[in-house]
């Protein structure tokens, strides 16, 4: 299985996109100063008791505060509680307050907590307090004495292999979590990792109790970091990224975790924006809407609501093509396009990272083998899913429901509100000339406007101009490109380097 990384670097926010035998799996967007992101670790303080909900709102700085419920408090809070204040004292339980999280925290508690989840909506972030610190190989767990070991580590003497050292190297009031990437690992990789995450969380401990929150102790590394420690594996055959400094600094990592593949980096130069030269733009339009092609002229409808996602599999074009089949021809195309929609589903999960409860209405089938083989295929499918989950087999109608855990807000296609500028062409080139006006204040040279070809055509038309209006208005030529392929009100803005420095186009 061949996977590419392709990582699209602008000014505010990096975009990164893993890519399986050509097709886009996941998309990636690493804001610059992002705050609130998973992994970080904050000194809070105990803002509110939620009674009813057996929670508090911890203040971590964010507008709507965080929610920590008592499941997610690990068994040694105590020990945490006594880092982060001088005067903890341990309230004696009783069989009527022992699940109580108000005989845990009281208001005005300063407290050690990681983002579990990040806002969402009008959701502030959720937290816990079981802290863990990520390497390649291991998750060194604070505040906890357990060793576990991936799943995914089938060998029964490798298993044992590694849990027999790891308990010899392990310090007291340290857990351990023995990662996939630790397979077949050298022990001494293993003790030099252990080291490190156990000094990286030191070092961020000292002077807690003279801190005022709230405050952010650890920042999780960049997303590139990210996706290279968890997911890099022999089946990387190629990394590209359009900016210099990027390259060095993933070169330098690589050389770490896997000197051998160093030579997999490469910097991109071209004209051409990276994510268009490699077909990301064209997938993300296509792959990205409501309504999802499939191979065979059948699609999904995929919708959503605030409390579920609805999947809907449709057979399209296939109808007709099937106008004129036998009963047995036609129970086996509605099954192929039930299998091909199961693999795209499990993609489109991936790629917009959906969560929660997700119902899915495959074309309706009677044969209960044929059912039976689908679930086996979407879960099959769903195995290199990183996120939670758990599908439940087909129901009498045909729905096949399961769920998803979501850590960070679904990623969607979003062109600049195009209701907006609909039936007003003029706004939508006033905010052009404004988008402009800001990125030549900012010193940008070179500047090209890639827009629609009837746009371009309209801003090119008459005499003077609209384009030869801005010349005369800013003293700078806007060179104008246009592109047949961009819906009407789509548009990027390059510099001279060939960088995109504003765009139409976006992720929320």
């Amino acid at each position: 299985m061949n996977k590419e990384l392709i990582i699209n670097a602008e000014e505010q926010e990096i975009k990164i996109a893993l890519l399986e035998e050509g097709k886009l799996l996941e998309l990636h967007r690493d804001i610059l100063d992002k705050k609130f992101s998973v992994g970080d670790i904050y000194l809070g303080i105990v803002k509110k008791i939620l009674y009813g909900l057996n929670a508090v709102i911890i203040d971590i700085g964010h507008s709507k505060g965080a929610f920590l419920h008592y499941d997610d408090i690990g068994l040694k809070i105590d020990q945490m509680l006594n880092l982060t204040s001088n005067n903890h004292i341990k309230k004696e339980s009783n069989q009527k307050n022992k699940n109580s999280i108000d005989h845990i925290l009281h208001i005005g508690q300063k407290i050690l907590v990681q983002i579990s989840k990040e806002p969402i909506s009008n959701k502030g972030p959720k937290l816990t307090t079981k802290i863990c610190i990520p390497g390649r190989n291991l998750i060194l767990i604070p505040f906890s004495d357990k060793i576990s070991l991936s799943k995914k580590i089938k060998n029964i003497k490798e298993r044992n292999r590694l849990i027999s050292y790891i308990k010899k190297i392990k310090p007291n009031e340290f857990g351990i979590i023995i990662r996939t990437a630790a397979n077949n690992e050298l022990e001494k990789v293993l003790h030099e990792e252990l080291i490190f995450l156990i000094k990286k969380w030191k070092k961020k401990l000292n002077n807690l109790m003279k801190l005022l929150p709230p405050i952010r102790i650890l920042s999780e590394s960049n997303k590139i970091y990210c996706l290279l420690r968890d997911i890099f594996n022999d089946d990387f055959k190629s990394i590209y990224c359009n900016n210099n400094f990027l390259c060095q600094e993933i070169h330098s990592y690589l050389s770490l975790i896997a000197p051998k593949k160093i030579n997999i980096i490469k910097y991109y130069k071209g004209n051409v924006p990276i994510f268009e030269k490699y077909g990301i733009e064209k997938q993300i339009q296509i792959f990205l809407g409501k309504n999802v092609p499939l191979g065979n002229g059948a699609y999904l409808i995929i919708e959503h609501t605030e409390a579920l996602h609805v999947i809907d599999v449709n057979s399209g074009m296939s109808n007709h093509m099937m106008k004129n089949c036998t009963e047995s021809e036609r129970i086996d195309n509605i099954f192929k396009i039930n299998l091909l929609a199961a693999t795209e589903i499990a993609r489109q999960l991936r790629l917009r990272d959906m969560g929660g409860i997700i119902v899915v209405d495959f074309i309706d089938m009677y044969d209960s083998v044929q059912k039976k083989q689908l679930y086996e295929h979407l879960k099959e499918k769903m195995k290199n899913d990183r996120a939670k989950h758990q599908i439940l087999p087909p129901t009498k109608f045909g729905l096949v429901q399961f769920t998803r855990h979501r850590v960070r807000p679904e990623l969607k296609k979003m062109n600049i509100n195009n209701k907006q500028y609909k039936n007003s062409p003029e706004n939508y080139i006033h905010h052009l000339e404004f988008v402009i006006e800001i990125i030549i204040n900012k010193n940008h040279k070179g500047i090209q406007l890639h827009i629609h070809s009837f746009v371009s055509a309209y801003l090119k038309k008459g005499f003077p101009s609209i384009q030869q209006k801005w010349f005369l208005k800013y003293k700078t030529w806007i060179k104008i490109i246009p592109k047949d392929s961009f819906e009407y009100t789509e548009y990027q803005i390059l510099n001279k380097n060939h960088e995109i420095v504003s765009s139409s186009f976006y992720f929320h």
